[in-house]
């Protein structure tokens, strides 16, 4: 018989060594195809290939008008710098086409969406959005917005490349800012400057808009000297922001999603190819020392129980942890902070609502009330 011991170093491989290999492995992968992490943009499955017109025959569109629209992005693909092509839908009402409507002022909204999904999918949304329930849509004690003063409506929501039918290529963030704005200057085009912008930015969408108002150097990003201004003749001035459940920042939700520091997946942050820094970019303008502009109304929307982006637990705050604190919160007191600066007005407004779900505010009456009324508000402004 053996009179050797245990073999602890292959106890040690087996407990330690597998585990660590294991952890690596997903670390590489992660970052190796973040990307397809972060867009997902083959979900759901089958969405891809869903024509319009299969969404308008079966007659669900009601009240609604929705057309097809495609747009050249001038950023090609990233690999071998082929033409990129967006498909986007346009929404409006069908009664709002007659001269009478015509007359009211005209709100265009560019709303980019979250990962995942198609523009079909928010269909559901924009119709109750152009479409208000007439019957208990105002009462009293909410925002009113009466039907006969609401602005015309326009909306138009691209599928940046990569999804739905737009050309298939690798997203990155650059590639999805110069596909909303070449969006943004095919609405300028089609409506002039009569027509007033709203920039509606959902999740991943919400970062985008941050993003698209820097390049622009619009909102809370306007420079002190006005003269430095100037925007080019394709590109409108942006009368309202609309931010629902906007993405901090991936190196933010990574840390949010994955609290515990010893999960190697806490330190991934860094790592990231495609930042959306909106949270970083807001509370870095909060902090400069130049004036900055208060001239963009925008409406802050929060879902009371969102699942994909962290509310925020009292544990983390009490802790000292930055990704303990709501972050959606964190960057509308920056935007408040750099909009407010030097006698500015903050023209902004948080609107919490209770019991919805990441995607689904949309579906509560508070929701409703306050986008219309925001709407209005803007539609006011062209009129004033």
């Amino acid at each position: 018989m053996s009179s050797a011991g245990p073999p602890w170093l292959f106890m040690l491989e087996v407990l330690i060594g597998l585990p660590t290999a294991l952890w690596i492995y997903k670390c590489i992968t992660l970052v190796l195809f973040q990307r397809k992490v972060i867009y997902m943009p083959w979900l759901p499955l089958g969405s891809r290939a869903e024509p319009l017109s299969g969404v308008t025959a079966t007659g669900e569109m009601g009240e609604m008008r929705v057309k097809e629209v495609r747009i050249e992005s001038p950023e090609p693909t990233k690999w071998s710098r082929r033409k990129v092509e967006l498909r986007a839908i346009e929404v409006g009402r069908k009664d709002e086409e007659n001269a009478t409507a015509a007359e009211r002022p005209h709100v265009v909204i560019l709303y980019m969406q979250g990962n995942a999904g198609t523009p079909l999918n928010r269909l559901p949304l924009f119709r109750t959005l152009l479409c208000p329930r007439r019957t208990s849509s105002y009462s009293s004690g909410n925002p009113q917005t009466p039907p006969q003063s609401s602005p015309r409506v326009t909306l138009l929501a691209p599928a940046p490349r990569s999804y739905w039918l737009s050309t298939r290529a690798t997203p990155t963030e650059h590639g999805i800012l110069a596909d909303y704005r070449a969006s943004l200057a095919y609405l300028h085009a089609t409506y002039g400057h009569d027509a007033r912008y709203v920039v509606y930015g959902h999740s991943l969408g919400g970062a985008a808009a941050v993003g698209l108002l820097k390049q622009l150097q619009q909102g809370p990003f306007f420079p002190s000297e006005r003269g430095n201004n100037a925007l080019p003749s394709s590109q409108p001035r942006i009368s309202g922001l609309i931010l629902e459940n906007p993405l901090p920042s991936i190196p933010f939700m990574v840390r949010a999603l994955y609290p515990q520091r010893w999960l190697p997946y806490h330190w991934l942050g860094p790592l990231a190819f495609d930042r959306w820094d909106a949270l970083g970019d807001l509370e870095r303008l909060a902090e400069a020392s130049k004036a900055s502009s208060g001239a963009v109304r925008c409406l802050w929307i929060r879902s009371g129980k969102d699942e994909v982006i962290p509310l925020g637990t009292d544990e983390g705050v009490k802790a000292g942890e930055l990704a303990g604190k709501d972050g959606v919160r964190r960057m509308f007191d920056a935007w408040v902070k750099a909009t407010e600066r030097d006698g500015g007005v903050a023209r902004s407004k948080w609107v919490d609502v209770p019991g919805a779900l990441h995607d689904l505010a949309y579906s509560e009456r508070r929701w409703r009330d306050e986008l219309r009324a925001f709407l209005a508000d803007v539609g006011q402004d062209s009129a004033a």
